[in-house]
């Protein structure tokens, strides 16, 4: 028997011959469909000529004694293929001997109409598929003014893959089967390229194993061990950390509950349960901070050694996913070639620990977006959180999340107090030695959202006001901000503060919002501005503020020179206290220190 595993397959390579099985639906794409699918193919060509053009994975079953593979799902993808041979004239894709390449069971007047184009027979037909003889004009009309390079781009480049259910599916199995794919007939997307290649890579004996691994891991919005309904956070703790000291892929699974390692297999690989699940688990509208693409990337880069983690702007490119794999996988010129094995391994490791121990979004709306955490632990939990994404936005991710990463798998079980003196750690090392500007031009913007962090940790100290108390206390940390001067380079209308050009870019002048609001509020005044702010904290305005040095800002009375210079230093000292009082820090504290301004008078 042909062994399809794994194989990249184009018209001009197939070698096997499909039937469409009664419980298909006919071919239903109409002339859009056709078009989209030409246009992707040319735009392809256009782009990068010699590169295949991926349109999906074909399912297939096959009896054992039938000699056709049963076309479970692509059906319409590879209609359209045969329909484009027809114009074409590709003969011998179109035809093995006398026998069709795609054939239709139990459904002879389609295969008869087939044939009757293939044979190019001028006689009218019997019977005419409106739907094929549609698609069959698009296509016409399209390849009519197309080149012959083009035309044989589609012969040796339209590329799919081909899947094979096992032989234990019954009809009813193929019927569900059938119902749960997607025939948008889009093109591959790179990590399910990648996939196919990995496994590939793999012992036959470890294909069905990685290939259930594989997929349960590609859902990164929903979490490898999932909390059931009414458990106690306890025992979901007790679970996961049991879980960690695991080091294989079987014994993973063994403590996960079965019907969601289930859940979890490739249909590839497993029988369809007509069981009803005996749990329920805990449903959560969250989001994980990464894609399943820049997972891959993370898990890759934390494979490799630390001398060989290079050029981080091109590794974590996600468009160049398959590249970078191939780099380290089939390339022997890097120097270092991963391991399948740990791959794979380390695939389901780090997830696991990403799952639990890493912030997750519980919306996909900017404007809305909280954070939440599955490490459970009453102390310090919401400052973990609130660290957690003071960094996420700030920061690149692989930055901040490989050494967190593999802190966490050498420890495998830490508290919510340890994780966040760890992140403040790191975070407070690296920026040894960094040379600090605050001032309007060449301030990163890590420093206002540091700023945040810690004035939202001392929010009873600095905002005694109980409206204003818990309008920070909900502060959510966002990205896509900018930084705006709160007394305007150009005011809308006169104003009786008047500032040097140094001060107005002084630290004290500046705060980080919206895009959005920068653009409506930029040249407007303090008192505007002020009103603005105040509507959040009557609750005239839904969501957070934006930022808690301009909340701390618009709790004074005017804004003045002195109150600029007041505000800076009152704001710098929440800077240095945030770094600990040791050695290592002198400088950094002292860079700070030197950034604070003299207040002539206290006037305000």
């Amino acid at each position: 028997m042909t062994n399809l595993k794994n194989k990249e397959y184009t018209p001009a390579t197939i070698d096997i011959c499909f039937k469409i099985p009664l419980y298909q639906r006919l071919f239903e794409w109409d002339k859009k469909q056709v078009i989209q699918l030409l246009s992707d193919l040319l735009e392809n060509y256009k782009k990068t000529p010699e590169s295949p053009y991926y349109i999906g994975m074909l399912t297939t079953f096959k009896e054992n004694k039938e000699e056709s593979y049963s076309l479970v799902d692509g059906q319409q993808r590879f209609t359209v293929l045969t329909l484009i041979g027809t114009v074409l004239d590709w003969d011998n894709f179109l035809k093995i001997g006398d026998k069709l390449r795609l054939s239709f069971f139990a459904r002879k007047k389609d295969e008869e109409y087939l044939r009757h184009v293939i044979s190019k027979n001028e006689k009218e037909p019997s019977f005419e598929n409106i739907k094929m003889k549609t698609a069959i004009d698009c296509i016409i009309e399209f390849l009519n003014d197309k080149d012959e390079s083009f035309k044989k781009y589609i012969f040796e480049k339209t590329t799919f893959f081909i899947s094979e259910l096992p032989e234990t599916y019954n009809l009813q199995d193929l019927n569900l089967y059938f119902e749960r794919m997607n025939e948008a007939g889009k093109g591959l997307e790179s990590h399910e390229i990648l996939k196919v290649r990995m496994l590939n890579l793999a012992l036959s004996e470890k294909y069905n194993e990685y290939t259930s691994l594989w997929n349960a891991v590609s859902e990164m919005d929903k979490c490898i061990i999932r909390q059931k309904e009414n458990e106690k956070q306890d025992d979901y703790k007790r679970k996961n950390l049991e879980v960690f000291g695991e080091t294989t892929y079987e014994k993973v699974f063994e403590k996960v509950d079965a019907n969601y390692k289930i859940a979890t297999k490739s249909l590839m690989n497993i029988e369809l349960s007509q069981k009803k699940p005996s749990e329920s688990f805990q449903e959560r509208n969250e989001k994980a901070i990464l894609t399943f693409t820049d997972f891959l990337l993370q898990v890759l880069w934390l494979c490799l050694e630390k001398e060989s983690r290079k050029n981080a702007t091109e590794f974590f490119n996600r468009n160049k996913l398959l590249e970078t794999f191939e780099k380290y996988f089939n390339n022997s010129s890097t120097g270092q070639k991963v391991s399948v094995d740990i791959f794979f391994n380390s695939l389901l490791k780090y997830r696991i620990l990403f799952d639990y121990y890493i912030i997750r979004l519980n919306s996909s709306d900017e404007r809305n977006v909280t954070y939440t955490l599955n490490h459970v632990g009453e102390n310090s939990k919401t400052n973990l959180i609130q660290y957690q994404s003071m960094i996420h936005v700030s920061t690149e991710t692989h930055i901040w999340l490989t050494p967190f990463l593999i802190e966490l798998k050498n420890q495998k079980e830490i508290t919510t107090e340890y994780a966040l003196k760890f992140l403040q750690n790191w975070d407070n090392k690296r920026l040894i030695n960094s040379n600090i500007s605050l001032n309007y031009g060449s301030i990163n913007r890590y420093w206002f959202w540091r700023l945040d962090y810690y004035l939202w940790q001392m929010r009873n100290e600095y905002f005694k006001n109980n409206e204003v108390k818990e309008i920070a206390e909900k502060y959510v940390f966002r990205t896509n901000r900018s930084i705006e001067h709160i007394s305007p380079q150009t005011l809308k209308a006169e104003s009786l503060v008047i500032q040097d050009e140094i001060l107005q870019d002084s630290f004290g002048n500046l705060a980080m919002i919206s895009s959005g609001q920068n653009s409506s509020l930029q040249n407007e005044s303090f008192d505007v501005k002020k009103a603005y702010v105040y509507s959040f904290i009557h609750k005239d305005i839904g969501g957070s503020i934006q930022s808690l040095k301009m909340l701390d800002i618009y709790q004074y009375k005017t804004w003045n020179e002195n109150c600029i210079k007041d505000h800076q230093n009152k704001m710098i000292d929440v800077l240095i206290d945030s770094f600990e009082n040791e050695e290592e820090y002198f400088e950094i504290r002292e860079n700070l220190k030197s950034q604070k301004l003299e207040i002539l008078n206290s006037e305000n």
